[in-house]
């Protein structure tokens, strides 16, 4: 047994490596919704975003709708995520089980900058004004267990974007399924997200690129062109490492282990790995590394489970993501790539 899972686990990360080196093409910057992309689990952001195959709970709509039907009792997230730039970003999740109907979820994301001093031509130290940027989406989502091994899911979202006086409107659907494949604990997950039709902010803009450098330049008014939605689509495994390898174990201890492979739209294939241990369901400890990222490299990450009167549980999940050269060690602790998240099941 030890050495057949041993081979099937080298097959799988063989194709998932000659997959992401495959394809190098890169269309860095011609999506739009950008939030979309944002790893809002803190829990899988900790695995290094391999958590296709190993969601659970509420943090699944960010992952894999298809893994919503994990959902035993009513369960309530909320993640705040520090981002570069001063950009701030806070995710709400509920999911309830529905009985034999599946499992239903609801979930909302604020995205928004602090204020910035508009600048112009004739002004470039500031006009004595301020704007900012935002992105909001509102979603809901649904999944069923289709046969006891095989789960089907999905996400439909509103989407808004502004910045200034412009915005946009849009939506998108994600479809994800899991299937538990009867050997010991592996799972298999794949996910699509952000299908959907271009965006584009209404009204126009003033285009200085034709302007010439006279000291009063005219710009030339021109329309905002579309972009599409940063679609992704995730592949990737998980299983508990001991009890794949049937090693003998105390049962307060879990080793989860998960390997995902990644293709957006706009860039190239990704490879991650990531892994979790669990002690006696009240400690957690992760860890992962990412391949195919430009400053990405590994994750951090660990979680807290506290039982209330033996009838409901409390979570707190930190995670940290490294971000290369996009942070710096000369930066404050809170500006760092940190993510909190709380959760409550009852």
């Amino acid at each position: 047994m030890n050495k057949k899972f041993c081979r099937t686990v080298l097959a799988i990360v063989i194709v998932l490596v000659a997959c992401a080196q495959s394809f190098a093409l890169e269309k860095v910057g011609t999506t739009s919704m950008q939030l979309l992309k944002l790893p809002l689990g803190v829990r899988g952001l900790g695995m290094a975003n391999a958590f296709v195959a190993a969601a659970e709970g509420a943090e699944s709509v960010w992952w894999n709708p298809g893994a919503l039907t994990t959902v035993e009792k009513n369960h309530v997230q909320i993640a705040q995520i520090n981002l570069p730039a001063d950009i701030q970003c806070n995710a709400l999740s509920y999911a309830r089980p529905w009985g034999k109907y599946g499992a239903m979820s609801v979930h909302v994301i604020n995205l928004f900058t602090n204020d910035m001093p508009v600048r112009t031509w004739e002004a470039p130290e500031g006009t004595g004004e301020y704007f900012n940027a935002y992105d909001f989406v509102i979603g809901g989502s649904y999944a069923q267990r289709l046969t006891d091994k095989f789960s089907l899911g999905g996400n439909l979202r509103y989407l808004r974007s502004g910045l200034e006086n412009e915005s946009y409107d849009g939506f998108s659907v994600d479809l994800g399924t899991v299937y538990h494949t009867g050997l010991r604990s592996l799972v298999l997950g794949m996910a699509i997200q952000n299908l959907g039709p271009e965006v584009k902010y209404s009204g126009q803009f003033a285009d200085y690129r034709e302007a010439g450098l006279n000291s009063e330049p005219v710009p030339g008014m021109e329309n905002f062109e579309g972009a599409s939605l940063p679609t992704m689509f995730r592949l990737g495994v998980s299983f508990d490492m001991l009890q794949m390898l049937e090693v003998e174990h105390n049962e307060s201890h879990s080793t989860l282990f998960a390997i995902e492979m990644d293709h957006p739209n706009d860039n190239k294939e990704r490879l991650n790995f990531g892994g979790e241990y669990g002690y006696q369901e009240t400690l957690f400890l992760r860890a992962g590394g990412k391949f195919g990222y430009d400053e990405e490299s590994f994750s951090l990450g660990f979680g807290l489970r506290f039982d209330v009167m033996n009838e409901y549980t409390l979570d707190f999940d930190y995670g940290y993501a490294h971000w290369g050269r996009i942070t710096s060690a000369g930066d404050g602790f809170m500006d760092q790539p940190h993510r909190f998240a709380v959760a409550f099941a009852w």
